[in-house]
C-alpha cells in the first residue's frame, strides 16, 4: 500500500465527552484517503483528539491509547482513563485518533445491529436479512479498506500532522494488535509500547477461540466458588445450577418487569437460555462481575430474575452502543476468518456457546468484502522497543498464554500477570504507577512489577449487600 503525505492538523479548543463523563480537549479533522492507494481518490475524516500536557516544554513523543472491538472507539476509553493518563499529562502529551470506522471517524454502524445475535434466538435468514440492510446502508463506503494494515498508516499520518517525533502506543484486546503492527510498520516511530490484554500476533479472534475461553473462564469460576467455604454453602455446584437454569429457559421463557437500569422507566425484559449466555460470558471479564455471578445465577433459579434482567439490559446496551459492526466485520472478514482451522472449529465442542459465534462469523463474512492485509501481518517479528505486557490472571478472552507468546517475539518485553483480574487491568492496584514510570522512562530501568502480585478477588457475593461478614 502507498504511503500518504499527511496534511496539517488544525486544532481547536473543544470538549470530548462519553455518555456522563467530558473532559476538555483540542480536537481536529484529518482528511485520509478511503483507499490508500488512491491518495487522490475519496476522503474520509479521521476525528483527533489532544490533551495538551501541563509541562511547558512537553516531551517530542506523545502517549495515544488504541481500543479493542474490534469497533470500539479509542476516544470514548481515553475520556475514561483521567487515572492513567494525569500523571502521563505531566510530561507528554495525549493524542488519540478514533480508529477510521469506530466512534467519530467515519463510523460503520449499522441500523440493524448484530451484536446481540448471541443474546436470542438464532435465525439464519433474519440474520441474511440484517446483514443485507446493513451493506445497503454502508454502501457509501468501500468496507475493504477499513483493516489493522489501513489503519496504522493512518495513525501515523496522525503522528506527522501534528508534530511528535514518536508515539508511546498502549493498545487494550484487538488494540494490542494494532500497537504491533504499528510496532512493525513504524519501528523508529515507536517510543515503547504496552498491550493490555494480548491479542499475540497470529491469534485468531474468529473461531472456537471466544467459546473456549468462555467455557473455561465459567469452569474456573465454578471451581474457585466450590473451593471457597461462603460460596460452597451458599450456592453449592454452581456448574449444576447454570445448567439447571439454561433447562428451564429453554423450556419456559421469562419476562421481567423492571426500571430500566439507567433510565428508571419501567421496561418488560424476555429472559432466554442467550440472555443468560450472554451475562455468563460477558460477567468474568471482571473480578466484581466473576463475585456477583454465583448469586445471580442462584436469585434466578429461586424464582428471582431481576437481577439477571438488569444485567442482560447493561451487557446488551453495552454492546450495541459500543461497536461499529462494520468495521468489526472489516477486520474479522480479513484478518482472522480465512485462517480458521479444523482446530479452530472443533475447540467450541462441548462449550455452552457452541458453534453459534462461528455460524455468525461465517455468514457475515461470505457476504463482507474482504479487504486485504499487509504480506507479513500473520508473521512473528522482533523488536529491541520497549514492551510492557500486562494480563489479567482471569482474563476470559485474551489470558496470560497469550502475553507468554507476545513476550518470547520481543527481545525487550516484560510480562506482569495482575492476580485475580480479568481483562484489561491498566486501572487494577498499583498498574497506573507501573505505567506512569514505564512511559516516563520509556525503559525498565529500575522497573520493579512485584507490587502487582498483593491484588485480590473480591469475595464473592452471599447477598446482594454483598459477600459475608
Amino acid at each position: 500500500m502507498l504511503a500518504q503525505t499527511p496534511s496539517e492538523l488544525n486544532f481547536e479548543r473543544c470538549q470530548i465527552a462519553h455518555e456522563a463523563v467530558a473532559r476538555d480537549a483540542e480536537c481536529a479533522v484529518l482528511f485520509r484517503p478511503e483507499n490508500p492507494d488512491e491518495p487522490n481518490g475519496k476522503q474520509i475524516e479521521l476525528f483527533v483528539a489532544r490533551i495538551p500536557s501541563v509541562a511547558a516544554t512537553p516531551a517530542r513523543d506523545a502517549f495515544t491509547v488504541i481500543q479493542g472491538g474490534p469497533g470500539a472507539s479509542s476516544i470514548d476509553m481515553a475520556i475514561g482513563m483521567h487515572k492513567i493518563l494525569e500523571p502521563i499529562l505531566s510530561k507528554r502529551d495525549v493524542l488519540i485518533v478514533d480508529q477510521r470506522g469506530t466512534g467519530r471517524s467515519n463510523p460503520l454502524r449499522c441500523a440493524e445491529s448484530q451484536s446481540d445475535t448471541l443474546y436470542e434466538d438464532f435465525d439464519p435468514e433474519k440474520f441474511k436479512e440484517e446483514l443485507s440492510t446493513c451493506l445497503s446502508d454502508l454502501s457509501h463506503s468501500d468496507l475493504r479498506y477499513y483493516t489493522t494494515s489501513v489503519a496504522v498508516q493512518d495513525l501515523d499520518a496522525v503522528r506527522e500532522a501534528a508534530g511528535y517525533d514518536q508515539l508511546t502506543v498502549y493498545g487494550v484486546s484487538y488494540g494490542t494488535r494494532v500497537a504491533q503492527h504499528y510496532l512493525r510498520r513504524f519501528p523508529q516511530r515507536t517510543r515503547a509500547v504496552i498491550l493490555d490484554g494480548v491479542a499475540h500476533i497470529g491469534l485468531n479472534l474468529a473461531g472456537g477461540e471466544v467459546a473456549r475461553r468462555s467455557q473455561d473462564a465459567f469452569t474456573n469460576l465454578s471451581q474457585r466458588c466450590h473451593q471457597e467455604p461462603s460460596c460452597k454453602s451458599a450456592f453449592g455446584d454452581i456448574t449444576a445450577s447454570f445448567e439447571a437454569l439454561v433447562a428451564s429457559l429453554k423450556e419456559k421463557p421469562v419476562t421481567v418487569t423492571l426500571p430500566h437500569p439507567k433510565t428508571g422507566k419501567l421496561i418488560n425484559q424476555q429472559l432466554t437460555e442467550f440472555h443468560l449466555y450472554g451475562v455468563v460470558r460477558m460477567l468474568p471479564y471482571s473480578t466484581e462481575g466473576i463475585a456477583m455471578l454465583p448469586l445471580v445465577l442462584h436469585q434466578a433459579n429461586e424464582g428471582y430474575y431481576t437481577p439477571l434482567a438488569a444485567l442482560v439490559i447493561n451487557v446488551e446496551g453495552s454492546m450495541q452502543n459500543t461497536f461499529a459492526t462494520g468495521m468489526h466485520n472489516s477486520v474479522i472478514c480479513a484478518e482472522d476468518h480465512p485462517f480458521i482451522t479444523t482446530s479452530d472449529l472443533q475447540s467450541s465442542r462441548g462449550t455452552y456457546i457452541g458453534d453459534r459465534m462461528q455460524e455468525v462469523i461465517d455468514l457475515s463474512c461470505k457476504a463482507w468484502p474482504r479487504g486485504e492485509m499487509d504480506a507479513d501481518f500473520r508473521e512473528p517479528f522482533d523488536s529491541d522497543k520497549p514492551v510492557l505486557i500486562l494480563s489479567g490472571e482471569t482474563d476470559p478472552i485474551t489470558p496470560p498464554e497469550n502475553g507468554d507468546v507476545a513476550a518470547k517475539m520481543f527481545g525487550h518485553a516484560q510480562h506482569v500477570v495482575v492476580p485475580a483480574h480479568g481483562h484489561g487491568v491498566i486501572g487494577r492496584g498499583c498498574v497506573p504507577g507501573l505505567v506512569r514510570d514505564f512511559v516516563a522512562k520509556g525503559n525498565f530501568e529500575e522497573f520493579n512489577p512485584n507490587c502487582a502480585a498483593r491484588e485480590r478477588a473480591v469475595p464473592f457475593f452471599i447477598t446482594s449487600t454483598g459477600p459475608k461478614p
